[in-house]
């Protein structure tokens, strides 16, 4: 009997015993392509050799060192690799042990930089009402997820959050990319001056929405608007790249899309491919400078921040994307996952709005396609979707808040090749088949139950 506490807790779990490149393996012998990295984390694939050797020999070396009583090499080059690989003056890193720490991190010090600065009323940092950012307090007080905000009650921070960057639910008719660019960011703003400039520290945007969304891709020039609002009114920019960033997009950082410099960004995920449950924030020397002129000391970490362990893995994954050329292999393998996904979109009627970007890529379940209706939030869809790839071998990751839970990612391991999307896609055309005899189905029951009513009224 099983001693460990799992997320649906009466659930029979798959046993994982080894993972090899797209590929996982359970105990009784069955085979799972890893469509989704398994939470857009397994960035390089499973049982990559030469990460497992570094990591091998950095723990041959040492371990683990404290912090605030050693540095240590690997962390020292991965911060100078990182920095230098960003954009603009994002020339200081501190590592954390995951995203939401990263959250955390990013939020005492922006709080702290206004501290610094002799500005202690802006202490308020806004999110946007479809979003996640992690599952510490902090973190989930900024995070527009009202599946999860509730396992905290009345503890959470009252944040206010803005409208989210989402054209297919919200442009209007007629409206083009760039109107809507330009009102979606005027809504931040409103966002912000009804809180008062003067009471907020920063903003947090994921450059795509994630989890909560599905992949909610913002319009072309959303986020440099945005960077321009900040800067108008004296607001920190965070962009969270925990999901985004270290290739998945094509890029190192999606925010270069826009070639945007926030003055924090968050990493983290890719960052070790799941190798090491490893972060980071990246700062821009401002905020170092302020923190550095007032009181010298940086916002506390934790216990495993900068382990040589998790830095030298860190090492070794960009090591492996560089002389693999992976980012090459995103943009080529996202244009064909692009194509295959658009194509399917066309044969049937339940699946709409394909968006993403380089290997990060989602659509949403639709009752019809003319109508845009979701199927009742009650149906599960994006579950039930999941249930339908697992039986053919296939993990995607289900997204989306209610009434909106309809939605999947995909976002396979960024060492994917040709055959492998190929079977990828094979795969996810017989799930949407399926799919598409549910959404069938469940439009029949809901005309029954109009009709019962309708009988009735009459």
């Amino acid at each position: 009997m099983s001693a460990l506490l799992k997320q649906t807790i009466d659930k029979t779990y798959p046993v994982v015993t080894h993972g090899q490149g797209v590929y996982l393996y359970d105990s009784a012998g069955r085979q799972y392509l890893d469509g989704c990295s398994g939470a857009m984390t397994a960035n390089i694939g499973h049982g990559v050799e030469e990460v497992a050797e570094a990591m091998k020999d950095q723990a041959g070396r040492v371990a683990f060192t404290y912090r605030t009583q050693f540095t240590n090499a690997p962390a020292e080059d991965l911060a100078r690799r990182l920095t230098a690989m960003a954009p603009g003056d994002l020339d200081w890193a501190f590592f954390v042990n995951s995203g939401s720490e990263a959250s955390e991190f990013a939020i005492r010090s922006a709080v702290g930089y206004w501290r610094e600065r002799g500005v202690p009323g802006k202490f308020k940092v806004l999110g946007r009402n479809i979003s996640y950012h992690g599952m510490t307090m902090g973190a989930l007080s900024m995070s527009g997820h009202a599946a999860r905000r509730p396992d905290y009650g009345p503890l959470l921070h009252a944040f206010s959050f803005a409208p989210p960057a989402y054209a297919y639910r919200f442009a209007q008719p007629g409206e083009n990319e760039e109107d809507y660019a330009l009102r979606a960011a005027r809504a931040f703003e409103e966002a912000i001056r009804n809180e008062d400039p003067g009471t907020v520290a920063a903003v947090i945007v994921e450059p795509i929405v994630g989890a909560a969304g599905g992949v909610l891709t913002p319009p072309a020039g959303y986020l440099s608007r945005l960077r321009e609002i900040c800067d108008r009114l004296n607001v920190l920019l965070i962009i969270d790249e925990v999901i985004t960033g270290i290739g998945r997009t094509g890029d190192w950082f999606a925010s270069s899309y826009e070639n945007v410099v926030p003055d924090l960004l968050l990493m983290g995920k890719g960052l070790s491919a799941g190798y090491s449950p490893v972060a980071g924030v990246l700062l821009r020397s401002h905020i170092v400078d302020a923190l550095r002129e007032g009181s010298g000391v940086a916002p506390f970490g934790h216990t495993f921040s900068g382990n040589p362990l998790g830095a030298a893995t860190c090492l070794a994954v960009l090591d492996f994307m560089e002389r693999r050329n992976i980012l090459a292999n995103v943009r080529q393998r996202g244009e064909q996952l692009e194509e295959g996904l658009l194509s399917l979109a066309t044969r049937y009627r339940c699946m709409a709005d394909v968006r993403g970007r380089g290997l990060l890529w989602g659509f949403e379940f639709v009752m019809d396609q003319e109508s845009k209706q979701a199927p009742d939030p009650s149906l599960g869809t994006a579950n039930t979707f999941v249930q339908e790839c697992l039986a053919q071998g296939l993990i995607v990751y289900p997204a989306g808040i209610a009434p909106l839970n309809n939605a999947v990612i995909l976002s396979p391991p960024l060492v994917i090749n040709e055959e492998e999307t190929r079977v990828l896609l094979a795969k996810l055309e017989k799930a949407v088949c399926a799919m598409e005899r549910h959404v069938e189905r469940w439009a029949a029951a809901g005309d029954n139950r109009r009709g019962i009513r309708v009988g009735i009224g009459s």
